[in-house]
């Protein structure tokens, strides 16, 4: 694909058909970033894959996925109580583990739309590329029919590619950023690590709202009393990220670059003879939040909030 022209299609007013691929359960993000998806004009969210995480969340990265995949499902009941997006599960391993693509529901989903689709399909990264990067080995003429927006490593010409959803499956980020894919990358430190906001921001925007908005303030809250309570608490929420360069593109600078090597001794590469990819070089934090806060305050939900968590009393 022209990497020129899809920055302009990212730009323009198109709606975008969207899969995101989400390990949900990992932190907070990946639920703003789902219930910003489904309210944004711009966006038509075909459906939503589990990825795997292991961290102090899980116990491993299949239990990851499933976790992931429990949690879309309790963000989409928010929603709508009749809510039909599809939900597939995702990789039970990583690519690291097995050297080889790892057969999943999500990894043919992203297949399977891709083949069936006239226009590209837009594939939101929030976690682990496990998933995306496993269907572009399984098919990879997938490569001429998506665009892949993915949250991943820290800022080129940095030595710092300690970035969560990298370190999670690094195999799976070496075989992305070689594919050939038409990519935008999206790094955390120095770019979407902007998406910073404090507690009072939180509970003005959400508490005492729709489903939703409940869901995600209890988040924030649960995460709050587990810190213990701390003053002048607050949260990124990177993968809004992902979202918002379809939604408000405004907010976005783009660079196309030589696609930069993620080595084997965990650094970046660089050979000016690569396939280029686009680069978000600068996101705009109030730009994102203006946009974001308004669509999920104003999601329209018939659906129910499931506790996970719940307020100790007398707080």
């Amino acid at each position: 694909m022209d990497l020129r022209k899809i920055i302009e299609d990212i730009q323009s007013d198109r709606i975008k058909k969207v899969i995101i691929d989400t390990d949900t359960n990992n932190e907070v993000d990946d639920q703003f970033a789902i219930a910003y998806a489904l309210g944004s004009e711009k966006v038509d969210l075909l459906s939503l894959n589990a990825a795997p995480f292991f961290n102090q969340n899980s116990s491993s990265f299949e239990n990851g996925m499933e976790k992931s995949y429990d949690e879309i499902k309790r963000v989409l009941a928010a929603y709508r109580d009749d809510c039909d997006i599809p939900v597939f599960k995702g990789s039970r391993t990583t690519i690291d583990e097995s050297g080889a693509p790892v057969e999943s529901e999500a990894a043919r989903n992203i297949i399977d739309t891709a083949m069936a689709s006239d226009e590209p399909i837009y594939v939101l990264g929030i976690g682990a590329c496990t998933n995306i990067a496993s269907a572009i080995m399984l098919e990879p003429g997938i490569k001429d029919k998506i665009v892949v927006i993915w949250l991943g490593g820290n800022s080129i010409g940095s030595d710092n590619l300690g970035e969560f959803n990298l370190q999670q499956d690094y195999k799976a980020g070496q075989v992305l950023i070689n594919s050939g894919v038409t990519l935008v990358l999206c790094p955390a430190w120095n770019v979407t690590c902007v998406l910073y906001a404090q507690l009072p921001e939180f509970e003005r925007e959400l508490k005492g709202s729709s489903p939703m908005c409940e869901l995600l303030w209890q988040l924030i809250n649960e995460y709050y009393n587990g810190a213990g309570k701390p003053g002048g608490y607050g949260r990124t929420i990177w993968d809004i990220a992902a979202v918002a360069l379809l939604s408000a593109p405004e907010c976005a600078h783009f660079k196309v670059v030589p696609a930069p090597i993620f080595t084997d001794e965990h650094v970046y590469g660089y050979d000016d003879s690569r396939h280029e990819i686009i680069y978000l070089e600068k996101l705009d934090r109030d730009t994102v939040y203006a946009d974001a806060w308004p669509i999920i305050k104003n999601l329209e939900c018939t659906g129910k909030y499931i506790a996970r968590w719940t307020e100790p009393q007398g707080e």
